[in-house]
């Protein structure tokens, strides 16, 4: 997307994109001096991802525990980073302006609260929840208090500022009618329950009214907060390294998350940042994908353990070894640093100075090899690192699936002359699913095969 912006494309009107704006805004500002053809536009990607993620910590930390400790900061990077995707994210970026509101709401500077909250909401759908449900509070503290921090009132006017600055050199207004249609889409709106409600519950009735069942039996009965205690100390290390006997991933992350909610409403009622950081932690999984909260699980874990410090050491060690050993052996969409050969890219627009499987690294050159023989290639069902090594954004969608690509009928036809190179493996895996390409099953319908490569085949006239 930002290599899009950087060609002097408008968001909206010359691509697709579904999310509200603000995140683009953001990374396009991070990356202004940075070419997206540079070497090593990823991998500075990556690194600025990193230290968001350290500073998203640090305010979490501030909130909790009104103090840093970078031990904890540096689980804590660890314990964002096994759970997100090492790059620029809407996710990420909602999380991060939230924990900013939260910190000014903590602070009682509720102008650059509410500031914040809607640059939160403007990430993606899913934070709208969090920051309205926010909003309410901060709008009941400004009735009954109405002093201001002039500090608050000098932040918050010049963060507005920009925030309406932004907006018009982005032509958000001038394409207002497009951006309105692509947010507020009613598909978007009608998967609202199966995405924030439904990954809560079991699929069984019984199941569910059993576990809710627990929980109010939980909330109700008389127990000393230690035996709690010693329970989720248990459930810490045995969380962390069940990932690794079940192919990296995880088992009941968000009944643990319903459980802490519980432990947290019976035993801490008036710790008003942690319900907070918990609404916050939700609204974040509100997505068509990764619907659990496992950051959210491990921060707020720690943060009920706050009186047992004699076992922080343990689980330190514990859980920097297993995410660490995690990674290596299921990294992020790629094959596990144990069991294939990686080389070092270089010479590689976007790509040098990643480590990748010599399968990957393969992919990528033949996929430039193809490029250089058809420049209008096209190369589906969905490859933006393609784009961006190419330097080339030819359709209106780099994720070619139809929830991230809703005019994929006008590049139908549009697009007719272009040459298109399908993967049919990624086609195969993808096309019963909610990530299908109505637009890749029309290309191949409509063209001929005109060439076989080991990872793509090549449709054209």
């Amino acid at each position: 997307m930002i290599g899009r912006l950087q060609q002097g494309q408008e968001m909206y009107k010359d691509f697709d994109y579904i999310r509200p704006f603000f995140t683009l805004i953001f990374w396009d500002c991070l990356l202004k001096w940075i070419p997206s053809t540079s070497a090593y536009f990823i991998l500075i990607c990556r690194v600025l991802f990193v230290i968001q993620c350290f500073a998203t910590t640090l305010i979490f930390q501030k909130l909790l525990f009104n103090k840093i400790r970078y031990e904890i900061s540096f689980l804590f990077v660890i314990c964002f980073i096994q759970t997100f995707p090492i790059m620029p994210w809407h996710t990420v970026d909602g999380i991060f302006f939230g924990a900013v509101s939260l910190y000014f709401y903590k602070r009682k500077w509720l102008l650059s609260t509410l500031v914040f909250l809607g640059i939160t909401a403007l990430t993606k759908q899913s934070f709208f929840v969090f920051s309205f449900g926010v909003f309410l509070f901060v709008c009941k503290d400004l009735f009954i208090n109405r002093t201001l921090n002039k500090k608050d009132v000098v932040l918050s006017g010049a963060s507005l500022l920009l925030l309406i600055f932004a907006v018009f050199q982005y032509h958000i207004i001038e394409n207002f009618v497009s951006f309105w249609n692509f947010v507020f889409n009613t598909s978007i709106a009608s998967s609202f329950y199966d995405s924030s409600i439904a990954p809560y519950l079991f699929k069984s009735k019984w199941q569910s009214a059993l576990l809710l069942g627990c929980l109010v039996a939980i909330y109700f009965v008389k127990i000393k907060k230690e035996i709690f205690e010693y329970i989720v100390l248990i459930l810490f290390p045995v969380l962390i390294l069940y990932p690794l006997l079940n192919n990296g991933m995880y088992v009941g992350i968000n009944t643990l998350f319903l459980f802490l909610i519980i432990l947290f409403f019976k035993y801490s009622p008036d710790e008003r940042e942690v319900f907070f950081l918990l609404f916050l932690g939700w609204a974040s999984t509100i997505s068509w994908g990764a619907n659990i909260p496992t950051f959210f699980v491990f921060i707020l874990m720690i943060k009920f353990l706050e009186d047992k410090n004699r076992f922080f050491l343990g689980l330190w060690l514990i859980s920097l070894s297993a995410f660490f050993l995690l990674r290596l052996k299921y990294p992020y969409f790629s094959e596990s640093i144990l069991s294939s050969r990686h080389v070092l890219t270089k010479d590689i627009p976007a790509v040098s100075g990643l480590l990748m499987s010599e399968k990957e690294y393969e992919y990528i050159i033949e996929a430039k090899n193809l490029e250089k023989e058809y420049p209008n290639i096209i190369f589906l069902p969905g490859s933006p690192l393609l784009d961006v090594i190419n330097g080339k954004y030819i359709n209106r969608a780099s994720w070619e699936m139809d929830v991230e690509y809703p005019t994929w009928k006008t590049d139908l036809y549009k697009l007719n002359a272009n040459v298109f190179a399908v993967d049919e493996k990624r086609f195969t895996l993808l096309k019963d699913s909610f990530y299908k390409s109505t637009f890749t099953v029309e290309i191949m319908k409509k063209k001929r095969i005109i060439k076989k490569t080991k990872h793509f085949i090549v449709y054209g006239e």
